[in-house]
């Protein structure tokens, strides 16, 4: 006679050396919330588990719902409450440390900064002063970095704007019913503020005759790091804020033009992020110059001073882009703005990769001015590349109607 089959096991009687395992390596507060609802053995292991001084929060992904106007749902390692803004509508464009979200609301055109965990909300400026000193020109931020926390007294921003000044002259002559005026071309330029302003002003390097074109700033080393949109150049701004306005000191740092190959590849946007006290830059590939850009590809760049033998052509391009030939236990999540850098080794059950999102129309002004109403910012295109593969990891909603995808930068 066949011994009988033995009881099965349950999942209480792990040891409890075990299930302290398992639970590090769930850093999510949420999913190890939802994990200790196996048993009271696992509550109780939670309960028991040795303080280890928690890493930062990993970012949330907010994934905009379809839909005019819809709520958004947010996830860190899945997907897991709505959040909606009022008014809804608003568009993302970034967040800083302590949950704080960048929205930019298309009519009346302003720009706000949204704190989501106590909907404390700080009014940012809409309009821009030139450098020529015309009026305030019409203003829509497509990205921009914080000094420090907003609730700072000297906390003062650095974007990346899209500014236009309405033609007084397109509604001459309109009937008795309201024509709205017709905005003139607008143009990519950068712009500083400190909180609590009504107004930005725009910024460039003494002696620039032409508006900073640049794609991409990051806050690192108490000063502004922007990216220029031609060249992998970088310009770095220090604000210093004076009794009766301000004052900007520039460093220009030209990189040599050889210092990174693209293998053929297209590419499709860069961005700067601050790691381990080095400026690196993140290229982000494509598999051809139309749409839709399909991500194929990352390269990350360190940026090192150029040595060489040639010294004239050192003067002109002391700086030069290295590249990684691996993360070395990094995760970086990356968006216009707001990159970020994590230790692989804080995070049990992760690896180095670089995280990011379906940022296509981010700087695509048509789109988020609504000209010819082609409002759409795909959301499938987020994803994880590791270990030389491109993962779709996250969930592929419809496009939005308001805003891309976005970044929120949780409480540390």
């Amino acid at each position: 006679m066949a011994a009988p089959p033995p009881p099965p096991r349950s999942w209480a009687g792990l040891p409890v050396a075990f299930l302290h395992a398992i639970l590090r390596r769930v850093p999510c507060p949420d999913d190890r919330h939802r994990a200790c609802l196996v048993c009271r053995a696992w509550r109780a292991a939670e309960a028991s588990l040795p303080p280890t001084g928690p890493p930062r929060a990993l970012p949330w992904l907010l994934l905009p719902t379809p839909g005019p106007g819809g709520s958004t749902r947010a996830g860190c390692c899945g997907v897991h409450r709505h959040l909606t803004v009022d008014p809804r509508g608003a568009r993302f464009f970034g967040s800083h440390e302590g949950a704080w979200l960048f929205l930019h609301f298309r009519e009346p055109r302003r720009h706000q900064l949204l704190n989501f965990p106590t909907g404390r909300a700080r009014e940012l400026p809409a309009a821009l002063l030139a450098r020529t000193g015309l009026p305030a020109h019409d203003m829509a931020v497509l990205a921009a970095a914080l000094s420090s926390s907003p609730d700072d007294a000297d906390c003062v921003a650095v974007a990346i704007v899209a500014s236009g000044q309405d033609d007084p002259a397109a509604g001459a002559g309109a009937s008795s019913a309201a024509v709205p005026p017709r905005p003139r071309p607008r143009r990519r330029c950068v712009a500083f503020w400190r909180m609590g302003w009504p107004r930005a002003y725009e910024i460039a390097p003494p002696g620039a005759v032409a508006a900073l074109d640049a794609e991409d700033v990051v806050y690192h080393d108490g000063a502004f790091h922007l990216l220029l949109t031609h060249g992998d150049h970088v310009h770095v701004c220090a604000p210093a804020l004076l009794p009766n306005g301000f004052r900007t000191d520039w460093e220009e740092r030209r990189f040599h033009p050889g210092g990174r190959a693209d293998d053929g590849q297209h590419v499709r946007a860069r961005y700067l992020v601050a790691s381990r006290g080095e400026l690196l830059m993140v290229v982000r590939f494509a598999d051809g110059p139309a749409p839709p850009w399909t991500t194929s590809r990352f390269k990350v760049f360190r940026a090192t001073r150029w040595r060489m033998l040639l010294p004239k052509l050192a003067q002109s391009y002391p700086w030069a882009w290295s590249e990684l030939d691996a993360l070395g236990g990094r995760m970086l999540f990356v968006g216009h703005g707001c990159s970020r850098s994590y230790e692989v080794d804080q995070y049990p059950g992760f690896k180095d990769g670089v995280y990011f999102l379906d940022d296509g129309k981010v700087y695509d002004e048509a789109v988020i001015f609504g000209d010819g109403d082609a409002r759409q910012y795909p959301c499938s295109g987020n994803g994880k590349w590791s270990e030389g593969q491109v993962q779709r990891c996250f969930p592929r909603p419809d496009a939005s109607d308001h805003s891309p995808p976005a970044w929120l930068l949780p409480c540390p």
